[in-house]
């Protein structure tokens, strides 16, 4: 019998394993509880709520589905919290996990929009979208997505659908095994200062992989990089013509180690660093490639000031602190995605020079005429339009003041 506890997530009061007394010493939950269910991935939860419910306002649903749903909490909180009156199918291998999602939904009396099934994610994607494909397909697994994208797209409206995709395997999309990347993700992981980044373009770029197998583009709506894993919201549609002028938004990054100098190529040149400009005196690298990965936008303004407008009407005690935050930094950075975002520290430490505030460093580079904006990935990175010699330039006249 599993031991439950009654938790509690924005407005929704639910059902599931009780992470404490399974998880006993351990930091966090684990695999092995009866079902999985993480509390630290609230904000992942509370953000996608938002981004869900600025979605609607746009596209409208009849139906979504969970495929790895555990205790269902993330579509019980759809259902719940957000507008309309769409239904769900959640999905679980999990026979215990199956029996906490449908007791948490007669608990909130949603029986009438939520269906729960027990089986392999993979095949209940596309047997059960045969009929009426989703509108909605939200992949939230432990460890990599990579297997269920391909039955995932397949199950997505061809009209136009909104896909979710988590990942959580960090070490091999940040470089630590690159060649498990390159199996998984189709593209080569690096260790950087910006490595989140990378991490998140090579899943987008899998994912227009796959939607281009199946003849469908790729809208990137918004992407999150925060604690131990990286999500993104894409919309799918069935559109050929779209697909092949994509492909432009296919290629590498090139990253010297030397002077932290980036270059984004298309897929189209070789992958070889020939003829690389670095941007210190001297330097001669090593420089490392990532890719094949995703080039192109990470983010649609419009969609991001959606849903921050819909936050803004909300009660922000139901919400994870770090929600407005992370939203406007979000909005700052959407405008400044062509090239990865730049760390201040290391390149300070490149440099033998201290950092200053990043707010100095901004406001400095604002002054000189470069476009700068802060970034949600990581509190010592910012995103501009300098090189990372011009940057290293004004943190030196920082440093002389």
């Amino acid at each position: 019998m599993t031991i439950e506890k009654e938790y509690t997530e924005g407005r929704t009061t639910f059902l599931s394993a009780d992470v404490d007394h399974y998880s006993e010493n351990k930091k966090q939950p684990s695999a092995s509880l009866p079902v999985f269910y993480n509390p630290r991935m609230r904000l992942n939860r509370d953000l996608s709520v938002l981004f869900l419910s600025a979605y609607l306002k746009k596209y409208p649903i009849k139906s979504m589905c969970e495929p790895l749903t555990g205790s269902g909490v993330r579509t019980l909180r759809y259902l719940n919290e957000c507008p309309g009156d769409f239904r769900a199918k959640l999905f679980d291998a999990n026979p215990l996990a199956v029996e906490t999602a449908r007791k948490n939904i007669e608990n909130l009396e949603l029986a009438d929009r939520a269906e729960v099934m027990h089986g392999d994610a993979k095949l209940l994607l596309l047997t059960e979208s045969r009929g009426k494909r989703f509108d909605f397909v939200d992949v939230d697994p432990f460890g990599t997505p990579a297997p269920f994208l391909n039955a995932a797209v397949q199950s997505l409206s061809p009209k136009g659908g909104l896909l979710a995709v988590t990942a959580t395997d960090m070490p091999v999309l940040c470089g630590v095994y690159p060649k498990i990347a390159l199996r998984r993700y189709g593209g080569f992981s690096t260790r950087a200062p910006f490595t989140h980044e990378i991490a998140i373009r090579l899943l987008n770029g899998l994912i227009y992989s796959i939607a281009g197998l199946n003849d469908c583009s790729m809208e990137p709506l918004v992407v999150l990089s925060t604690d131990h894993y990286v999500r993104t919201w894409v919309k799918i549609e069935a559109n050929r013509t779209e697909a092949n002028l994509q492909t432009s938004q296919l290629g590498a990054i090139h990253y010297c180690m030397g002077c932290m100098h980036t270059e984004s190529i298309p897929v189209s040149r070789t992958f070889k660093a020939e003829n690389f400009d670095h941007k210190k005196e001297g330097c001669t690298g090593p420089v490392k490639v990532a890719g094949p990965l995703w080039n192109g936008s990470l983010f649609s303004d419009e969609f991001l000031k959606d849903t921050f407008r819909i936050f803004e009407k909300e009660d922000r005690d139901i919400y994870h602190r770090r929600v407005p935050e992370i939203l406007e930094k979000m909005i700052e950075e959407s405008e400044y995605t062509d090239y990865p975002f730049i760390d201040i520290h290391a390149l300070c430490d490149l440099h033998g020079l201290t950092p200053p505030k990043n707010q100095a460093v901004m406001e400095h580079l604002r002054e000189r005429g470069f476009g700068v904006a802060r970034t949600h990935f990581k509190p010592t990175a910012i995103r501009t339009t300098a090189s990372v010699k011009e940057m290293a330039s004004s943190i030196s006249e920082l440093n002389e003041r």
